[in-house]
C-alpha cells in the first residue's frame, strides 16, 4: 500500500470519529436542553394554576355578593338553574317553588361570569326557606332553617343557627363530578370524584365539604366553595329594612 493512501484512509477514519463524537455530544445537548426546559417550564405551570385559583376564588367571591344583592332586591334567593345544557337563568314552578334546590349557578340572571377559571359551572345549592318567590322568609322563619350543612378540616364548619342559607362550589382544577362547558353551547360531564370529600360535593345531598387542597392515595381534593350565611344574610336584609 502507498503511504498517500494509508495517510488518507487515517483521515477518513479521524473524520469519522470525529463525526461519531459530535452526534454524541448533540445528544447529550439534547439531553441537557429538555431538562432545563422542564426546570423551566414547571414553575410557570405552578404559576398558571396558581392563577386559575385565583381567579376562581374572585368568581366565587363575586358570586356570593351577587345572591346577597339579590335577596335584598327580591326578598329570595334566585333558584338553581337546572337545564341541560344550562342557560344561566333559574327553573321556577308554577307554584313558585325551586324546580331542583340544586343545580347549576343561574349566572345570566346574577350578571357573573358562567363558570369557573377551567371552564366548568358552579354549584349551586339554596335552602328552600330562601328561595320560595311568594312565601317570603322572614327573622323567625329564617334563624335555623338551613339544613345544608359544611365541614372544614376539624368538624362541622357551622353551627345549626348559622348553617348557609347557600353555597357556591368550584369542582376545581381536576373539576371531578363537575359540568364543562363545550364551545357551541354544550356540555360535556366530567368523571365521577374519587376523593371522599370530592364526592360529597357533587352526591347532591345536604352535606358540603370545604376544606384545603389534599391528596389521599391517588385522589385529590381541589374543589373551591363559599357559603352565604343565613344569619349575615338576616343582618343584611334587617339594616336595608328589607326585613323587619
Amino acid at each position: 500500500m502507498m503511504p498517500g493512501r494509508v495517510i488518507d484512509a487515517g483521515k477518513r477514519m479521524a473524520h469519522i470519529h470525529a463525526q461519531g463524537f459530535s452526534l454524541l455530544e448533540l445528544a447529550i445537548a439534547l439531553v441537557i436542553l429538555s431538562l432545563m426546559m422542564g426546570w423551566l417550564m414547571t414553575p410557570l405551570r405552578v404559576q398558571h394554576s396558581m392563577q386559575k385559583y385565583q381567579q376562581t376564588e374572585q368568581r366565587l367571591q363575586l358570586a356570593q355578593q351577587a345572591l346577597l344583592g339579590h335577596a335584598l332586591i327580591h326578598h329570595y334567593l334566585p333558584c338553581p338553574d337546572t337545564d341541560s345544557p344550562p342557560d344561566g337563568w333559574e327553573n321556577v314552578l308554577s307554584s313558585q317553588r325551586c324546580a331542583s334546590d340544586e343545580g347549576v349557578l343561574p349566572w345570566a340572571q346574577l350578571g357573573l361570569v358562567a363558570t369557573d377559571a377551567w371552564g366548568r359551572y358552579f354549584r349551586y345549592r339554596a335552602d328552600a326557606t330562601f328561595t320560595h318567590h311568594a312565601q317570603w322568609f322572614s327573622v323567625a322563619a329564617a334563624e335555623g332553617a338551613s339544613n345544608i350543612q359544611v365541614t372544614g378540616e376539624s368538624g362541622a364548619a357551622t353551627s345549626i343557627t348559622s348553617r348557609p342559607a347557600a353555597i357556591v362550589l368550584s369542582h376545581g382544577e381536576n373539576g371531578l363530578g363537575g359540568i364543562q362547558s363545550v364551545s357551541g353551547g354544550l356540555t360535556h360531564a366530567m368523571a365521577a370524584p374519587l376523593h371522599p370529600d370530592e364526592q360529597e360535593n357533587a352526591d347532591g345531598d345536604l352535606l358540603f365539604v370545604d376544606k384545603t387542597q389534599q391528596q389521599t392515595g391517588n385522589a385529590v381534593f381541589d374543589d373551591r366553595l363559599v357559603m352565604l350565611s343565613s344569619k349575615v344574610l338576616i343582618q343584611q336584609m334587617v339594616q336595608a329594612q328589607r326585613l323587619p
